[in-house]
């Protein structure tokens, strides 16, 4: 029965103004030093007014420190972003310059170097002078350095760009929300390692820990498949795992079971108490009891990465472990939860946009508000059905809130996800069992060999089931588009029926239904939109070329062969409601795009300068690719144009060329690389 705890839960009340301040901080960062000033005012001022006025003034107060709360939030994320230092990295930076950065994690294999995310601590243009501010370091081969290693490069950071191709994820906002703005490709001449350690303690002990767990995983669990997917399920490392594997786990609606989350803290913390059960209930032991739990739980976070979904998870369980054993009650679980997202937003607003937090919070919001209604919907006799129906009412009330947000990030619904977490979830829970007692005989070969050997057949085989899972016809419903307003109008739609279903109100199923018809409409006016659509795309795609015209719903692409199935051109597809490509084309040098009364013309090698035509060509834009040997400044011999396009398959040295060119001359350019795709609507 679906009882209302808006009254019980404070911090709920609490979440709610500070949830949307720290949003309009992202949009608006400032302080709101007059507002916070006002709604002081009316808190302390009703303090000196008698006790019928104080009663009179109650919803001012309250209303009052609601603005107050949000007001914070607010302060909180614009005080958050790292450029208001006057230290920051930023202030600096000089087209010449050494800096002197810290690791903050050991580099870990990409496709074709090595990342590593570092702190730089000092620069050099002119004198050597304290900065703050994070970067992504990339190496070009396996350095010999590890958290805390101190290293000296030279050249200047660049800053980190998104592709900017339709419907591409957006990395260099993804950065900005961790306060990194910087990125620094480093060949082996251009950087050396210093003397001495910068990382912290207990940073440094937690790599070590980290490592160990990794290297006896390795050691017994050899296998790359098994190996990648345990080291996945202990410490959250998914860099060794196979892509196929992880397409596989998400296609089926599991990918938690290989990312560190809740799940996992969750069984850690219902084992502790098991076996600490035998304990007496004294007052001394349950604080030690509370404390013991606290320190496994946070060890245990910080060792995994400490991502929000952890993070999430450890707070509400620190929580649950105050009030059980220190306040000797148990706390309300819609305020613990509210708590643990308040507390972790005035650490890190920009929290709030991470997708692991809200897929962790909406996940427990739904198993908290659903999960008993819906089991009690069948009662079973029987232990072992009922145990599976749980299993079952549980990943459909985890469901419940999280299916709008999954189909805006993924565009994708995993239709045998009750399947996969019956078969997936039990299996993950003994596997992890196993790891632990890995690591506890990990000085014991031969008990370890028989632990590890069995922890890999059990890896192999859910790895098969999930694999075999994602076989069957239509286990996934893919290529959904959906927008936020679209995500928005389906919680709400979701919200509706859900108040409909607890809480018996018709009222509730009509409002659902008229927001499902909005929904439809809007979607109606959608489609309408891009069957009238023209438009012209240069795409940034690292060393290739691809332009494309898009009318209505088909499109036309031209490019080189390596990048007309590129999978970024989906995403651009599904963003632009494109169903077909009519058709593609090699470009070649000389290669003209004719399109909605616009020409586009390529030019990837060189021109014969002494053949120049009698007669101008008329032009719209030049796209310069592959580095062709063209001098800019005699293009106007051959060609009446309005814009010069620089796309992604040229080399920096060209670009900056071209660039100089253009400003002296001046000319107008667009440089994909710099600037993300080219997009016209015609």
């Amino acid at each position: 029965m679906f009882v209302n705890r808006w009254g019980s839960a404070p911090f709920l009340r609490l979440l709610l103004p500070f949830v949307a301040g720290v949003t309009a901080g992202m949009f608006f960062p400032v302080i709101p030093w007059p507002c916070m000033a006002v709604c002081m005012l009316f808190l302390v001022l009703p303090s000196f007014f008698n006790l019928p006025q104080r009663f009179a003034w109650r919803n001012i107060r309250g209303a009052a420190l609601l603005m107050l709360v949000g007001c914070m939030g607010m302060a909180l994320t614009t005080l958050s972003d790292a450029r208001r230092d006057t230290r920051w990295l930023g202030h600096s930076l000089k087209d010449s310059m050494y800096c002197i950065a810290v690791l903050k994690e050991p580099p870990v294999k990409k496709r074709q170097s090595w990342k590593a995310e570092a702190e730089v601590v000092m620069v050099r243009a002119e004198k050597w002078k304290e900065v703050k501010g994070k970067l992504l370091v990339y190496f070009r081969e396996k350095p010999a350095l590890d958290y805390g290693s101190r290293l000296l490069f030279s050249g200047a950071p660049q800053r980190i760009t998104s592709s900017g191709n339709p419907g591409a994820f957006d990395y260099a906002r993804y950065c900005a929300y961790r306060n990194i703005y910087h990125q620094v490709f480093l060949g082996a001449a251009s950087w050396q390692k210093l003397p001495g350690d910068g990382g912290h303690r207990l940073g440094r002990w937690l790599n070590i820990s980290r490592q160990y767990a990794l290297d006896a995983l390795r050691k017994y669990l050899p296998s790359k498949e098994a190996y990648g997917v345990a080291q996945a399920l202990l410490v959250g490392y998914r860099d060794e795992l196979d892509p196929d594997v992880v397409q596989a786990y998400t296609n089926t609606g599991v990918v938690h079971i290989i990312a560190i989350s809740g799940l996992h803290l969750g069984l850690i913390y219902v084992s502790l108490l098991q076996l600490l059960k035998w304990l007496p209930r004294k007052r001394w032991v349950e604080i030690a009891k509370a404390l013991l739990l606290i320190a496994v739980l946070w060890g245990f976070s910080l060792l995994t990465g400490a991502s929000a979904s952890v993070l999430r998870s450890a707070v509400m369980f620190t929580t649950i472990a105050i009030g059980q054993f220190v306040i000797a009650r148990h706390s309300d679980i819609f305020n613990t939860l509210a708590a643990a997202a308040f507390l972790l937003l005035c650490y890190h607003p920009f929290f709030l946009v991470d997708a692991g937090f809200q897929l962790s919070f909406l996940a427990v919001a739904g198993i908290v508000l659903c999960y008993q209604p819906l089991y009690d919907l069948w009662m079973i006799p029987y232990k072992w059905p009922d145990k599976l129906w749980q299993m079952v009412a549980v990943s459909l009330a985890a469901q419940a809130f999280t299916w709008p947000v999954c189909l805006f990030y993924f565009h994708q619904f995993p239709n045998y996800f009750l399947l996969a977490n019956i078969v997936a979830v039990p299996l993950s829970t003994l596997l992890l069992y196993g790891e632990i007692v890995l690591m506890m005989l990990a000085e014991w070969p031969p008990a370890a060999g028989f632990v590890g050997k069995a922890l890999e057949w059990g890896i192999v085989a859910m790895n098969t089931v999930i694999q075999w899972i994602d076989r069957i016809p239509g286990a996934v419903a893919s290529g959904i588009p959906m927008n936020m307003t679209q995500m928005f109008l389906l919680y709400v739609f979701t919200i509706a029926l859900i108040a409909a279903w607890l809480l018996k109100r018709k009222a509730a199923l009509w409002c659902a239904a008229g927001l499902m018809a909005i929904f439809v409409l809007y979607g109606a006016v959608q489609r309408i939109y891009w069957q009238r659509q023209r438009m012209l795309v240069v795409y940034n795609l690292p060393k290739l070329t691809v332009v494309e015209y898009i009318e209505g719903r088909e499109c036309c692409r031209a490019g080189d062969s390596a990048g007309l199935k590129h999978p970024q051109l989906a995403a651009a597809q599904l963003e632009l409601g494109v169903r077909r490509v009519s058709q593609y084309s090699y470009i070649r040098n000389g290669y003209i795009v004719a399109t909605g009364g616009k020409r586009l013309l390529v030019l990837s090698g060189g021109l014969r300068y002494a053949n120049a035509p009698a007669k101008k060509i008329k032009i719209d834009y030049i796209l310069l690719s592959h580095n062709p040997k063209v001098d800019i400044s005699r293009l106007q011999e051959f060609f009446i144009y309005d814009m010069l396009i620089f796309d992604a398959s040229n080399s920096a040295f060209q670009l900056r060329k071209w660039k100089n060119a253009c400003n002296e001359l001046p000319l107008r350019c667009f440089s994909v690389p710099e600037q993300g795709a080219f997009v016209v609507n015609l």
